[in-house]
C-alpha cells in the first residue's frame, strides 16, 4: 500500500543544494518510507503550533522532516538539514 510523495517547496529548495549522492539517499529514503507507510513512527513533540505533526528520518547526518496524512496516503516532505542545526531551525 504505496504512500504518494508531494514535496513541499521548502524541501525542493534545501534538497536542491546538496550534492548528488546526499540527494540520491534521501530520495531512496523517502521513497523506502512511502512504500512501506508501516515503519513510519510516531511525529515529534514540543513544536511550534504550525509544525504540528512533524516526522523526522535520519540520513546519516542529515535529516528529513515530513508529514504524513493516512487517510490521503500521502507523504509531504518538508525539510531536510543537517542535524547539528535542524533543531535549531524548527523551534524558531
Amino acid at each position: 500500500m504505496a504512500y504518494n510523495v508531494r514535496p513541499h517547496r521548502v524541501f525542493e529548495r534545501s534538497v536542491a543544494k546538496l550534492p548528488q549522492q546526499l540527494r540520491e539517499r534521501i530520495f531512496e529514503k523517502i521513497d523506502m518510507l512511502a512504500a512501506h507507510p508501516e515503519i513510519i513512527g510516531t511525529p515529534m513533540k514540543h513544536l511550534p503550533v504550525d509544525l504540528k505533526g512533524l516526522h523526522k528520518d535520519r540520513v546519516g547526518d542529515w535529516r528529513i522532516f515530513y508529514w504524513v496524512d493516512h487517510a490521503k496516503k500521502e507523504i509531504v516532505p518538508y525539510d531536510v538539514d543537517r542535524r547539528d542545526i535542524a533543531y535549531k531551525r524548527l523551534r524558531t
